[in-house]
């Protein structure tokens, strides 16, 4: 529907551009020799042309199913609010800081539809150090489809600079003094976000949150269709008999990917997409969000759009489980939180843009 929308403004603009060729001898008007009037024919032409072509562009972005639309690997999580949090225990894990629920209002922005992979984490990388951006000590991945991992937290906001200029775009982490944000090595950053920029950036915890779970309330996990996890869902560590939710034949770590007793990664995009296209967004990486973390953030946060505590403290919020934890911790409102100079093989990220 919003394709048609779109094809009947832009064929309705292109109308009124053809409608713009005077004819010879009307009123008020000069005579055109058939040169000129071939020139403007074939002017209006190439801007039909041109049009058509947009309006295919548009329609190849949406989905087949129609629920979202794509550009690139980023899907477009619409505008729109949820209900944020949990307020009960799960299992022996307790949940008290994913607690009250409340509802947040969240304004349209991109996320990538697969966590990092190793290969365009290298890609960027190579861009990035031979423009003078620096990291720190390393990153890992199993292979250049799996979730590029052992990153901490510096390393990936700078990481999605060096992104966004390669790409083109304005980068979204500036220094103090409002230079942009080139080196992660000293595992310092005394600066902030410009959320107006358009590059890629970490997504918020909030944002986060509302795209994992896909469009649907009142879900544990970012799948519509049960409130229960298994292997043939996600690659993490299955503990069925402490968790009565956990409804997978197998135990412990996912049997596809433990060669050896040495369990790692999946291949991004191995399991099926949540109500947004969104992959892995439980288990695999536990993902970085841009937020500070507190245990009671959410007692006091803003409504629309919050971004976690102003002030400097002394953790990062992560999200959605990985290979290595239980499935408590793969539920779409569990919080993690860890040093963002923490780097450890279950830790990665994806990235989100604003429009």
């Amino acid at each position: 529907m919003m394709a048609m929308v779109m094809t009947a403004n832009m064929i309705a603009a292109v109308g009124a551009r053809a409608g713009d060729l005077t004819p010879p001898g009307a009123p008020g008007s000069t005579m055109h020799t058939l040169d000129e009037i071939y020139q403007q024919l074939l002017a209006t032409r190439l801007q039909v042309a041109d049009t058509q072509q947009q309006v295919a562009d548009l329609e190849a972005r949406l989905n087949a199913d129609g629920k979202h639309v794509t550009v690139g690997d980023m899907v477009l999580i619409p505008a729109g609010s949820f209900v944020m949090g949990a307020t009960t225990n799960v299992g022996h894990e307790t949940i008290s800081d994913a607690a009250p629920q409340h509802t947040v209002m969240v304004s349209a922005f991109y996320m990538d539809k697969y966590e990092v992979t190793s290969n365009l984490w290298a890609g960027v990388y190579t861009w990035a150090t031979n423009k003078g951006y620096a990291f720190g000590t390393g990153w890992c991945g199993k292979a250049a489809t799996h979730s590029a991992h052992s990153v901490d937290w510096y390393d990936a906001i700078a990481w999605c600079n060096a992104r966004s200029q390669r790409d083109g775009f304005t980068p979204c982490y500036t220094n103090a003094n409002g230079t942009v944000y080139t080196n992660a090595a000293g595992n310092s950053f005394a600066g902030g976000c410009n959320w107006a920029a358009n590059g890629y950036r970490l997504p918020t915890e909030a944002e986060w949150e509302k795209a994992a779970r896909g469009g649907v309330a009142n879900r544990r996990f970012p799948w519509d269709d049960a409130n229960t996890i298994q292997h043939a869902r996600a690659n993490y560590y299955a503990q069925p008999s402490s968790y009565t939710y956990d409804t997978s034949p197998t135990t412990g770590y996912h049997p596809s990917y433990n060669t050896g007793g040495t369990p790692y990664t999946s291949p991004v995009g191995s399991f099926a997409p949540n109500g947004y296209g969104l992959y892995d967004m439980a288990g695999n990486v536990f993902e970085w969000c841009w937020d500070w973390y507190s245990s009671t953030y959410y007692t006091s946060s803003p409504g629309t759009d919050p971004a976690g505590p102003a002030s400097p403290l002394t953790y990062r919020v992560l999200r959605g489980g990985s290979w290595y934890f239980a499935e408590a911790y793969a539920r779409v409102a569990i919080r993690l939180n860890l040093h963002p100079g923490d780097e450890y093989d279950y830790l990665g990220f994806r990235c989100a843009r604003g429009l």
